[in-house]
């Protein structure tokens, strides 16, 4: 699992460095995108945690609900004279995402971390640089250079392994334990 969240944090690297180029230069907003991975990162563990003892959907709901209520002052402090459009389709856009994408895909999200564990959750946030990567040349005609073709083949290798070196351990652990438990 180590040696495939190397791997897959590598690939991230060459996805997201500077342009697709090779560079050591690391720019402010990847340090804040890195500070903001961390924190969903550990945001993880505490649902995990908080999914154990309530419904995936609540706790979504809670979070969520907190989350909000936390984000708004600083929002109001940052941006004081923002205007606001009255243009219903935008609107119509903010609240389909909010629900959908959003709402939607956390529930999901946090009722699997239960299941696999925060720790094989978070090996898939590799995964949103290569997605972002790919719908953005889809989408907006954002060229992908070479170096992001080869840093996206990491972060898939290293999920891969990650994720399969987990199924591999915990096979050979029930095997043992189904061995020792005849010996008895």
């Amino acid at each position: 699992m180590v040696a495939g969240s190397i791997v897959a944090l590598t690939g991230v690297f060459f996805v997201v460095g500077t342009g697709g180029r090779m560079s050591t230069a690391i720019s402010e907003g990847v340090w804040i995108v890195f500070i903001c991975m961390l924190a969903l990162s550990g945001s993880m563990i505490l649902m995990k945690k908080l999914t154990e003892r309530m419904d995936a959907f609540v706790a979504t709901v809670y979070t969520t609900v907190l989350g909000c209520i936390s984000v708004y002052p600083v929002a109001v402090w940052s941006e004081p004279n923002v205007q606001l459009q009255p243009h219903f389709w935008w609107w119509v856009l903010l609240v389909g995402s909010a629900l959908l994408i959003q709402g939607l895909c956390a529930v999901i999200w946090n009722a699997q971390i239960r299941k696999v564990g925060a720790a094989k959750a978070s090996l898939f946030l590799n995964l949103q640089p290569f997605v972002a990567m790919i719908l953005g040349y889809i989408t907006l005609g954002t060229p992908i250079s070479l170096t992001q073709v080869a840093g996206s083949v990491l972060i898939i290798s290293g999920v891969v392994l990650a994720t399969m070196q987990g199924q591999r351990t915990r096979k050979t652990e029930g095997v043992t334990l189904k061995i020792s438990s005849a010996k008895r």
